[in-house]
C-alpha cells in the first residue's frame, strides 16, 4: 500500500527549485536546470533530485543521494512504482530510470497529497525535502544581506508566477560574479535568467513544462532494480559473470 508523505506543496517546491535555477545560470552543473522534463538540483556531487507536473494538477519527485538513500541495497530488491496511480507516466518514469541507473525514489503528488511505495520499517530514501532551497549554492552567490532579501524576493515572485524584468534586476543588482564561490561558466544577465524563468512557466503568459498522464499500469511490467548492467559485465567483478549479478543489481521479471 502506498504510504502518505508530509512534504511541502508542490507549487512552494517548484518555486524554490526554479528559483535555484535562475539564481545558478551562470554555473551549470552547480545549482540546478530546467529541463523540457522539469527541473533537476545537483547535490554537489552527492546525487540529483528531480520534480515533474503531470497533466491534471499532479507531480513528481524523484532522484538518489549517495549518502543516505539506503533503498538502493535492500535484499529483496525495492519496486518504487509498486502500488502507483494509473496516472503515473510509466513508460516516462521507466525510459528516466533506465538512463539514469540509479533513481533511490519516486514520489507523486495526486493533487492533494504526496506520496510513495510501501518500505521496510526505518529505511531511509534519501529523498524527503532534498528539492527546492539548497544552502550550501545558495552561499555561493548571496554574499550580502541585500542579496538573500533580494532572492527571497524572486522566489515569491516565482511562486506567484510573476518573474519579470524588475524581479531579477533587484536580484542582479545584488550580485557580483567576481566574488561567487564557483567560476561562472555562461551568460548570467538579465536575458539569461528570465530565459529560465519562462521555461519553467514562471513568467505572466507562460507555460510550465508538463508530463501527459499515464493510462493505467502497463501490462507485464518489468520493475527497474536501481542498476542494469547488461552488456556492462567487463566493468564489474569477474564474480559476476561466475556467480551472477546479485539480486539488487538486476531488472525484476514482469509483474
Amino acid at each position: 500500500m502506498p504510504v502518505e508523505l508530509d512534504l511541502p506543496d508542490p507549487e512552494d517546491v517548484w518555486a524554490e527549485a526554479c528559483a535555484l535555477a535562475m539564481l545558478s545560470v551562470s554555473t551549470p552543473g552547480w545549482g540546478a536546470t530546467v529541463r523540457d522534463d522539469g527541473v533537476r538540483t545537483d547535490d554537489v556531487g552527492n546525487g540529483w533530485h528531480g520534480m515533474s507536473w503531470v497533466s491534471g494538477g499532479r507531480a513528481l519527485l524523484y532522484g538518489y543521494d549517495v549518502d543516505y538513500s539506503e533503498t538502493r541495497f535492500h535484499v529483496p530488491p525495492i519496486d518504487l512504482l509498486a502500488g502507483g496511480p494509473g496516472w503515473l507516466p510509466w513508460e516516462w518514469l521507466a525510459e528516466m530510470m533506465r538512463q539514469e541507473f540509479i533513481v533511490q525514489y519516486v514520489y507523486w503528488w495526486d493533487g492533494t497529497a504526496w506520496a510513495r511505495t510501501d518500505y521496510p520499517d526505518g529505511l531511509n530514501d534519501g529523498g524527503g525535502g532534498a528539492l527546492g532551497r539548497d544552502d550550501q549554492v545558495e552561499l555561493s552567490f548571496l554574499e550580502t544581506a541585500p542579496a538573500e532579501s533580494a532572492f527571497e524576493d524572486l522566489i515569491r515572485a516565482a511562486r506567484a508566477r510573476a518573474v519579470d524584468r524588475d524581479a531579477v534586476g533587484a536580484l542582479l543588482r545584488h550580485l557580483d560574479p567576481e566574488s561567487f564561490d564557483i567560476t561562472a561558466t555562461a551568460p548570467g544577465d538579465a536575458e539569461a535568467v528570465l530565459a529560465v524563468a519562462e521555461r519553467a512557466g514562471l513568467t505572466p503568459g507562460s507555460v510550465r513544462p508538463e508530463l501527459p498522464a499515464g493510462r493505467g499500469e502497463p501490462a507485464g511490467r518489468r520493475a527497474n532494480l536501481i542498476d542494469d548492467l547488461a552488456g556492462q559485465w567487463d566493468l564489474y567483478e569477474k564474480s559476476f559473470m561466475d556467480d551472477g549479478v546479485p539480486s539488487h543489481l538486476c531488472w525484476s521479471k514482469p509483474s
